[in-house]
């Protein structure tokens, strides 16, 4: 389970800069879907539009990698603590 958890965490953080690789052009042509002769042009406008989508992109990948990271912390916390019955969680002898 460890093992599956580590190559999962590794792959976030490849994943951003996969969705990072998505430039001005490509942004205009494939996801804006704006005529060739336009995205040559690269008006300020489309530009500034194209830069904001690039920081909510960045935005929403730091928060994922966070809450991947803060998921994982869990688990393994969750793995450390191995198996506990409820009549352990109320055992004095535990020191509780």
């Amino acid at each position: 389970m460890r093992m599956i958890a580590r190559a999962a965490f590794a792959l976030a953080l490849i994943a951003p800069a996969a969705a990072q690789e998505v430039d001005f052009g490509a942004w205009c042509a494939e996801i804006q879907r704006y005529p060739a002769d336009r995205c040559a042009e690269a008006r300020p406008e489309d530009k500034s539009a194209y830069d904001r989508y690039a920081e909510s992109v960045n935005l929403f990948e730091s928060e994922k990698i966070a809450r991947d990271e803060s998921r994982r912390l869990e688990a393994e916390r969750v793995d450390r603590m191995g198996d506990v019955t409820p009549d352990q969680t109320h055992d004095d002898s535990l020191g509780r």
